[in-house]
This record gives C-alpha cells, structure tokens and sequence, in this order.
C-alpha cells in the first residue's frame, strides 16, 4: 500500500485534532463539573460529543486510507495492462477474456467468442498455463481456464 506524504500529514492533522479535542473535553469537565451545583453542559451531550467526533475521525482516516488502496490498485491493473503487450496477440486477447468474463470460463467458450480455432486455442492456452497466468482444470469434454490467484485478485 502507497501513502502519499500528503495523505501522511492529512492523517496525522485529523488525528492530531481528534486528540486535541479530548483533551480539551477532558480538561473543560474537570475545571467546570461539580456534583453539588451541576456541570453547565451535561455529562451526557458531552459524552455523545466526543463519541461521534470519534466515529467521524475514524471514518475520515478510513476514507483516505481506502482511497490510497482503491488508487494503487488502479495504477497496478494499468502496469498489468500494459505487461500484457508483451504477450502474443492472441494470448493477449483470451487473457483478455477470461478477465472480462469474472476469471473463470470454458475453453470452449473462447474459442466460439473469439472465434479461434479449438487446436489453436488449445496451444495458446497450454502457452499461457507454462507461463503461470492461468491454471487449467479438466470437466468433461472441455476445461475450466481460470486465471492465477494472484492475477484474479487484481483484476476481478
């Protein structure tokens, strides 16, 4: 996971600020609550105070980590993208396919929507299962093509 320096210093700005606040909560209740005359603010608004300001902080770092996440897998499925030019036209294109196609399909599905003939499709698949990018399991008359793991969870 990537954090930019300024998603750093926006992180430690909110909670630096969330703690500032509950210090200064603390120290407000302490000089101003007395159990004979009363606090001016009751225990409990301030108790709700802080509750929520703490699921508003919690939930704002949350939102800027995730973005960091959402934003890196983004530049990593664009650096894949453009690993798989290396890749010959075909092979490129069932790749292609089974990643359009949640990351499992029939072999024989590729070669009726790709138009590819079955021997071809069966050389390009052993092809792409030596080189580890797909994985490659018998049913029946035909094989389930699945994409490795590691290339599933980046792309579907």
């Amino acid at each position: 996971m990537r954090i930019t320096l300024k998603d750093n210093i926006l992180i430690i700005s909110v909670i630096t600020f969330f703690l500032f606040c509950v210090t200064f909560i603390t120290f407000y209740t302490k000089e101003n609550f007395n159990p004979v005359c009363g606090c001016r603010i009751p225990i409990w608004v301030i108790i709700i105070s802080v509750a929520s300001f703490g699921m508003f902080t919690g939930s704002l770092v949350y939102y800027l980590l995730n973005k960091s996440v959402i934003k890196e897998k983004k530049d990593i499925k664009k650096d894949i993208y453009k690993t798989l030019n290396f890749l010959d036209k075909e092979e490129r294109k069932i790749l292609e396919f089974i990643i359009n196609n949640s990351g499992k399909v029939y072999q024989s599905s590729i070669s009726k929507n790709l138009n590819i003939d079955k021997v071809k499709t069966s050389r390009l698949i052993n092809e792409l299962e030596k080189k580890g990018l797909i994985e490659k399991e018998k049913s029946g008359m035909t094989n389930w093509i699945e994409l490795d793991r590691e290339l599933k969870e980046l792309f579907v």
